[in-house]
């Protein structure tokens, strides 16, 4: 095999520029009453450094998309009011009157549908995101950071004219849970508020908004959601004794009560529904308010545990719940992006599911079946399937529509619609071509997907040719190994900028998704526990050696390997094991589980998870699964990227491998990002991204020498 198709063959190749040139959708939610959609565009600024992003809409009877709002910062999270009159929205757009800390935080919007300007509501100064409307429209309900007690203030301003500003106090800690990377140190807690806004824009003019705090004390909560009649909120807390410790999380429900009337006692009632068995996450009412389903696993501290669909009745804790996703041993995906929800008129509920690199839309029975010869009849049902990524959907009211966004290999992320038609088949089509010329100019080759068994699992893997100009003679060429991150993450059919550039450059593009990855069983995704550096790193070389061997125009003496976080890691580990690949780049990585597990952010409880002991009590096992223990045999030239902010993977991983291999003779090169986190490469500033793609190529393309574009 020696060729893939190619998707385009007019045009340019795919360079690092190109993230600046597609528009990039997400937040799709449909109007109550099904005919329109709102959803964000998001375009990677340059010239501004900034992510910019939007609200648009469209019509679900394919009419033209239009922006709905406008600005130089980002609108997200738009969420229609009940009757479909007015939606509101989170946004870090300037306001000229406010100041102080709130000036710079995200703050909830209401617009009307017939236009004008929108209305702010809230001036929190940690911020807000998660807004819900209530089912009467009169309020909406949002999360917001509000300051821990004891928190560090302001040090305020120079006693004299001219000197330096007062020192900082002390920090007094005594959790493990102290930074969050992203965020830095935890002196907030995120809180559930209401703002009432009443039933009409005229409300909302007239000043009458009013913010109340629904919860207190030294916790987070999060993910809140009305049941149907309005008298509760349903939320996620983690408040048993151990919290600090393990993982768990709990759903409960509170009774909201009058909410116009702003001096009601300072907490309202709520009860736990769920037994505190492991982490939980996005409750979701059922149509009648007697059931809730909601998102997680049974296990405090384990990793590569795969999410579930469980529904229970609201109020009945101790009560066992119902795994509405156990048929399909697959990773459910809930999120605020991908809304999971009842299928109004059924007794089935709507999630999402990774497999085998593709995420797929399907619907399960909200109840246990009384009779088990029955249960497979309908268990799972497919909406929205295919070699593709789903990165975000909404199911409407009535259940007979469901907007998703989706991408595969070469073709960004677009709005679709399926709809519900006689015989209980849904009908899809496709409502935005936002990327229609971006893709019309750009060169892109089609990956092949192939499977490899090892271990008696079966390991998925891809392999994306250069992309060439039009009837030009193949010859030899060099490739990149890619490694994901988690390790419990998935590669597949989704849109990825990072294999298009470096395919764009001139290399082939090989990405696998080994042991310890989602999208296959659990007990593929927890084959990696306690054996890092081991099994998967042998299927990582296993996979080369098979692409090797179908794809002769791929050059052995020319092999490059990278990848970040957990990627970065095994990028480590592997090239401790072996100096068959030319170069190397080790990105946000993990190489010492010793100091990981005192510095990261999580370190303490996932290397327990993942090694099956503490480093804290054996030293031995964590040196072992470490790539610093081995710096020495390292002989392949070494690229090191990481960010200066990263508080998931403290840059001390990096600098301990730097140093180490500077010292044993070896190449290193050390590449800082100050004021970024780990989540550079995929949401950082877009100099910062443009400039680590450049970082990246040049330090390849000596080594492996790809055709020159």
């Amino acid at each position: 095999m020696t060729a893939s198709p190619m998707v385009s063959t007019s045009g340019g190749f795919f360079t690092p520029e190109d993230i600046t040139r597609i528009q990039w959708i997400g937040e799709p939610l449909v109007s109550p009453d099904g005919s329109m959609v709102v959803f964000t565009v998001t375009h990677v600024n340059e010239v501004r450094d900034e992510n910019i992003s939007a609200i648009w809409m469209v019509g679900t009877n394919g009419s033209d998309p239009r922006q709905f709002t406008s600005g130089f910062r980002r609108d997200h999270s738009p969420r229609w009011s009940p009757d479909g009159s007015r939606i509101a929205f989170v946004s870090e757009r300037h306001c000229p009157d406010l100041t102080g800390p709130a000036a710079d935080k995200t703050q909830l919007y209401v617009m009307d549908m017939a236009g004008g300007e929108p209305v702010r509501l809230t001036s929190c100064p940690g911020g807000v995101s998660s807004p819900e409307w209530s089912p009467d429209g009169g309020a909406i309900a949002f999360v917001a950071r509000v300051d821990r007690d004891g928190a560090p203030g302001d040090v305020g301003k120079p006693v004299v004219s001219g000197d330096r500003p007062p020192s900082h106090p002390a920090r007094v800690i005594e959790t493990l849970r102290y930074r969050r990377n992203g965020e830095g140190f935890i002196d907030s807690r995120r809180q559930i508020c209401v703002v009432w806004v009443g039933s009409d824009r005229q409300s909302l003019n007239t000043g009458q908004s009013a913010v109340i705090q629904l919860t207190h004390g030294d916790f987070d909560h999060t993910d809140p959601a009305w049941t149907p009649d309005g008298k509760q909120l349903l939320f996620v807390c983690a408040r048993h004794a151990a919290r600090d410790v393990d993982n768990c999380s709990d759903i409960w429900v509170m009774d909201v009560g009058d909410l116009t009337e702003t001096s009601s006692t300072p907490e309202r009632p709520f009860s736990k529904v769920t037994s505190t068995t492991g982490p939980l996450a996005m409750p979701v009412p059922s149509p009648d308010g007697t059931h809730v389903m909601y998102f997680g696993h049974a296990h405090p501290v384990d990793t590569g545990r795969q999410t579930r669909a469980w529904v229970q009745p609201i109020g009945a804790e101790q009560k066992v719940p119902h795994n509405a996703s156990g048929h399909i041993d697959r990773n459910v995906v809930a999120s605020s992006q991908m809304r999971p929800a009842w299928l109004a008129g059924t007794e089935r509920v709507v999630f999402a599911a990774e497999d085998e690199g593709a995420t797929v839309i399907t619907s399960a029975p909200a109840r246990i079946v009384e009779n088990p010869s029955k249960q497979s009849a309908v268990n799972r049902q497919d909406i929205v399937s295919g070699s593709r990524d789903v990165s975000g959907f909404h199911v409407a009211s009535d259940g007979t529509r469901i907007v998703f966004v989706a991408s595969d290999a070469t073709t960004p992320p677009e709005l679709f619609v399926t709809e519900l038609g006689d015989g209980g088949n849904w009908h899809e089509r496709q409502l935005t071509n936002l990327n229609a010329h971006w893709c019309r100019r750009t060169k892109r080759v089609e990956p092949i997907r192939h499977m490899i068994t090892r271990d008696g699992h079966g390991v998925v893997y891809w392999v994306m040719l250069p992309a060439s100009d039009e009837g030009e003679t193949p010859s030899m060429v060099p490739a990149l190994v890619n490694i994901h991150g988690g390790p419990h993450a998935q590669y597949g059919d989704r849109f990825f900028d990072e294999f298009l550039v470096y395919a764009g450059a001139g290399y082939a593009v090989i990405y696998a998704n080994p042991r310890g990855s989602m999208g296959s069983t659990e007990a593929f995704s927890r084959a990696v526990i306690g054996d890092w550096g081991g099994g998967d790193a042998a299927d990582i070389l296993a996979v080369v050696d098979d692409a090797l061997s179908r794809y002769p125009l791929i050059d052995p003496s020319r092999l490059g390997i990278m990848g970040g976080s957990y990627g970065g890691y095994l990028t480590s580990s592997i090239v401790t094991q072996t100096d068959r690949f030319v170069a190397a780049c080790s990105e946000r990585a993990l190489n010492s589980f010793a100091s990981f597990s005192g510095t990261s952010d999580m370190g303490f409880w996932f290397s327990i998870g993942e090694l099956g002991t503490s480093p804290f009590d054996d030293a031995d096992t964590a040196a072992r699964h470490s790539p610093l223990t081995y710096a020495s045999r390292i002989t392949t030239p070494m690229l090191i990227i990481h960010s200066e902010q990263d508080l998931r993977c403290p840059i001390e991983q990096a600098e301990q491998l730097h140093v180490a291999l500077l010292l044993a003779g070896k190449v290193s090169r050390f590449v800082r990002f100050a004021n970024a986190d780990h989540e550079l490469s995929r949401t950082g500033r877009p100099r910062q991204r443009l400039e680590r793609f450049r970082h990246i190529l040049d330090w390849f393309e000596p080594y492996l020498r790809p055709k020159g574009r």
